[in-house]
């Protein structure tokens, strides 16, 4: 299960990227990246993660796109 603070990875197009999971809602996370406000929906079973990747930008995404590193689980 993916906790505030895990360390989670993804697939990007053909890169994979990895962050730091800083906040999780299972209702509704917004962000402005990029000067364009990003919005996504979570539930209680895939709930909504902000992740501060390791470049320092924030991303969302759903918990069934991320994967916990090992030796991460919290």
């Amino acid at each position: 299960m993916v906790e505030q603070g895990s360390q989670v990875q993804w697939m990007n197009s053909t890169t994979r990227k990895q962050g730091q999971v800083v906040e999780i809602n299972e209702k509704i996370i917004q962000i402005n990246r990029n000067g364009v406000q990003v919005t996504r929906m979570g539930k209680p079973d895939n709930r909504v993660l902000k992740i501060k990747q390791d470049q320092g930008e924030m991303v969302l995404k759903l918990e069934n796109e991320v994967q916990v590193l090992a030796g991460q689980l919290v």
